[in-house]
Formats: C-alpha cells, structure tokens, sequence
C-alpha cells in the first residue's frame, strides 16, 4: 500500500488532497491512505479559533480551510475529494478546537471517528491502536495526539489529558509498525516510553515548525522522521519535505521517501486552489 504523510497543514486539507491527486496522476500510482501528524486546523467555528491561527488567517485565508471547505459539503470540494478515495487520519496537534474534537470522541467506540461533512477526515484516539488494511496488506497505528504540558503548566486542552495518558502507561498492551504524534518525544515522555517498549517501524510527528529531518532513534529500530508544515518558504515555494510516501507490505518489506517533484512548485500560495 501507498501512504502519503503529511504534518502540520493548519487547515490546508484541500491542498494535501489536491497534491495526493497530482502524485497519482503523475506516477500512476494509487494512493490508500493519508496521514498526518497534527495541527490539521480543525476549527468548524471561526469564532472559537485560538489566537496565532487567528493572526495567521489574517495573513493567509487557507488557515480556515477546514471551516471553509470541510464543514458542509462544496462542489468544488467534493470533486478534488472524488479523485482521491482514501481516509484521511490525524492525531490532534495543539492547534484545533479540543471542544468540539472532545465532544465527537465521546460518541464513538472505534479507535477513529469521523469529522467532516463528507466523512473523510478521521481523528485517531490516543493510546487506541487502529489496523488498516488495502487489498492483503495491513498496517496498525498508534497515535499521540495534543501536546505535553511544560512542568508548572495549568492545565489546558491543548495538553495531554489524564484519560489519554492512562492508555500509555501499558506500553505492553499497546502495538504499532507507525507511531504518528504531534509532540516529539523530547517534549513528551510517554512517546519515548512508547519508542523504547514497542519499537514502531517509523515515528512520523511536527509540532517544532523545524525542516524536515529523518534519523534513526536511539532504540535503533524506529526511522523518525519530522515532516516539514505544508506552506510557503519566503521563496513562495511549499516547503520541502512537507510531504512524503510510504511505500509498505509488511515490517520487512517498507520504504520512504519525500516528494520533491518540480509540479510542487506550480501550487503557490494565491493560486493552488485553481489548479487542476
């Protein structure tokens, strides 16, 4: 199975399907799943947006694009949507409407569930695992949503929450091959206790707003990797390494790699959405 990656996109949901889309066409492959790692910009109530998404809106309207295009069905939405028939799972970053995002959760039993209006977009639980599966092949994921609470920090909803933290702390009942969290494992201490326990074939995370970045964890088994946010550099270019593919079967036969294909440059940031 084909998996596209993506971190922090801080409501840009359109533009990554409109990029998965370009990569299937350009390589005639197909695509089963996205993932990505947090600040997806879930916010379906402009009022209740958090102050910096707020003054990056000002800035940069694709910032509500979850509101925007997610929220009630768009015919120019839902056709980007029909040439890419694949979920869409995120982990929660510090950056959505934990209200709202609390709320949904409580109504289901799955390990996902959905959030938009065309029922594309699915919010991973903590500590949860989910097995996906195309055709023979299956993966399972573990993700780490929100963010980990500085010491002295009062607490918010944009930090880990006890309830979530119970689920970590029997690392030796929990599996994963993809461990997808926002947090890094420096800012977060169950994600190292889940790196050294279970030994995920790839950690996938953002949050840190760095370059991307790939290296071998200490455990020595785990490629973690940090994908770069999807917007623009000063250059007006989409950042490198704000998407990649994993190309997986099983945990002994798995590859990764970053797009940087010349098409990316074609998406600038007052234009994207008019490209075909």
């Amino acid at each position: 199975m084909n998996i596209a990656i993506f971190a922090d996109i801080h409501g840009r949901i359109l533009l990554a399907f409109k990029l998965c889309a370009r990569w299937q066409r350009e390589t005639g492959e197909r695509i089963d799943l996205v993932l990505q790692a947090g600040d997806l910009g879930a916010y379906p109530d402009q009022s209740r947006l958090d102050r910096a998404t707020i003054n990056h809106a000002r800035s940069d309207p694709s910032e509500l694009g979850f509101s925007s295009d997610f929220v009630q069905p768009r015919a120019d939405a839902a056709q980007i949507l029909a040439q890419t028939p694949f979920p869409l799972i995120f982990v929660r970053g510090n950056h959505e409407d934990h209200g709202w995002l609390d709320a949904l959760e409580a109504q289901s039993a799955d390990p996902i569930f959905p959030i938009d209006a065309y029922e594309r977009i699915f919010c991973l639980k903590t500590g949860q695992p989910y097995t996906f599966r195309a055709d023979d092949e299956q993966i399972t994921l573990l993700g780490v949503g929100r963010i980990g609470a500085p010491p002295g920090a009062k607490a918010e909803a944009k930090y880990i929450q006890p309830y979530e933290l119970e689920r970590l702390y029997s690392p030796d009942k929990l599996t994963c091959d993809i461990l997808l969290t926002h947090d890094t494992a420096q800012g977060m201490e169950e994600i190292r206790l889940i790196l050294d326990a279970i030994k995920p074939a790839y950690h996938f995370h953002g949050h840190n707003e760095a370059p991307f970045t790939q290296q071998m964890d200490s455990n020595g088994v785990t490629e973690v990797i940090k994908m770069a946010d999807l917007h623009w550099d000063q250059a007006k270019a989409l950042e490198a390494g704000a998407m990649g593919i994993l190309r997986w079967q099983d945990r002994d036969h798995h590859t990764f790699e970053v797009v940087d294909a010349e098409w990316l440059s074609e998406y600038q940031a007052r234009s994207w959405r008019s490209i075909d």
